[in-house]
């Protein structure tokens, strides 16, 4: 597969690119500012260049998103409607399940809730969210070769709500939706990712991002995916942020960028064999 980057052509100049490297699509809007920070004209043009690869994504011009980190503030004052990339996908495919599993330093997960304040989490924390995360983590596992996929919930709370002494969403909600759903656990998520990354489950769902985010970042460092599943276009990104503040100044690391793209080509090739 080859490499097309989709942007305004001047930043990807200052950047380092020369059409040597690869093919440069620009969506056509000028972006001249080098403030490190959110803002409206970045948040235009990041949303943009999102929108034009998914639409090509779709209409099978490519075969595969890598996207970049983007700033929901910078979309929100650009006025762009989907709060983040996993939003902008569903709404533009139609998808009416859509997940994001985490890759990276040899473990797996799917998040039950997105991004969303922690207060709201348990009230989220649904069977039917639930089901959604399992169906599409099995999906996703299948997509990368594990046939019968052995996954795991993390509980949401403290010692998996200790008896219910520290909380009752396990009693009520996450141990009847493990065994109608065939899932492990619940477990505490503290001896969980443990127990994952040792090898016993090939992927574990976690109730919140940050239950998921910490442990794995912890592990795989900045070379984390994320990768859009439930889509019918193969879409990844690295898992970290904008880091405004190191932005161009040569100090980025781009291990998650490049395990991002090599996870796209696994993907696509996979269904394109499917």
């Amino acid at each position: 597969m080859k490499a097309l980057a989709v942007g305004p052509r001047a930043v990807f100049e200052r950047a380092g690119w020369r059409p040597s490297l690869c093919p440069l699509l620009d969506p056509g809007i000028s972006f001249s500012s080098r403030v490190r920070g959110p803002s409206a004209a970045g948040g235009e043009v990041s949303y943009r260049a999102v929108l034009v690869s998914v639409r090509m994504a779709i209409r099978g011009v490519i075969d595969a998103v890598v996207t970049a980190p983007i700033s929901k503030e910078s979309w929100a004052l650009a006025g762009a409607g989907p709060l983040d990339h996993t939003q902008l996908i569903q709404r533009e495919t139609g998808s009416k399940r859509i997940a994001m599993m985490l890759v990276g330093g040899g473990m797996r997960a799917v998040l039950a809730t997105r991004h969303i304040p922690h207060a709201r989490v348990a009230r989220r924390l649904t069977h039917a969210a639930l089901a959604e995360a399992a169906a599409l983590a099995r999906e996703g596992l299948r997509a990368l070769g594990v046939a019968r996929p052995e996954i795991a919930l993390c509980a949401l709370n403290p010692h998996a709500g200790d008896g219910g002494l520290i909380g009752t969403e396990e009693a009520r909600v996450l141990t009847p939706a493990a065994a109608s759903l065939g899932l492990a656990g619940p477990y505490p998520a503290d001896a969980l990712w443990k127990s994952h990354r040792d090898g016993r489950f090939d992927a574990v769902i976690a109730a919140y991002h940050d239950q998921a985010l910490i442990p794995m970042k912890v592990a795989a460092g900045y070379s984390i995916v994320n990768w859009t599943l439930g889509s019918p276009i193969v879409r990844t990104s690295p898992g970290h942020g904008t880091a405004f503040e190191i932005a161009g100044r040569g100090k980025a690391d781009p291990s998650g960028t490049i395990a991002a793209a090599l996870l796209a080509v696994e993907a696509a090739a996979n269904r394109r064999r499917s």
